[in-house]
């Protein structure tokens, strides 16, 4: 078969003037294996080497999937933050101080919560900052003098 494949075309005659073709056919009605070769040559002579298209399924569970690994990531960090912030509230109440470990406690979180808040302000002002000098001297102000060479000292 593959010596037929390399050295014959479609429409060739053999040596008793009938086409290569009809004398496969007949031999792939009588013998199953041969019909099957003779299907696997057509597909593979006509280029019906299709891809299989894409599973339209996949994509919702492959997002339902990605979501419900992105709430256990979440729900870790907030664990994660929240024992923190017990654990730091726990040993704060077990100092020996002059009152109560109730207000320890009140006060760790209280201090805490200022602090993150004071950092959160002092970002923001930054930011703006740094907003408002883009704002003053945009790229298409600035001209080739401003602007240091390479090689300058």
């Amino acid at each position: 078969m593959l010596e037929w494949v390399q050295t014959s075309t479609p429409g060739d005659t053999d040596p008793a003037g009938d086409t290569t073709e009809e004398v496969l056919e007949e031999q792939a009605v009588k013998d199953a294996e041969k019909a099957q070769s003779l299907i696997a040559l057509e597909h593979a002579r006509s280029g019906d080497l299709r891809l299989a298209g894409p599973d339209w399924m996949n994509k919702p569970r492959r997002l339902v999937l990605a979501g419900v690994i992105c709430l256990i990531a979440l729900a870790i960090l907030v664990a994660g933050a929240v024992a923190g912030a017990v654990f730091v509230v726990h040993n704060a109440a077990r100092l020996k101080l002059p009152w109560p470990p109730a207000g320890t406690s009140t006060l760790t979180l209280v201090g805490a919560s200022l602090l993150g808040a004071a950092a959160w302000r002092v970002g923001q002002a930054l930011r703006r900052r740094a907003v408002r000098a883009r704002a003053q001297n945009p790229p298409a102000s600035r001209t080739e003098d401003d602007q240091n060479p390479v090689g300058a000292p």
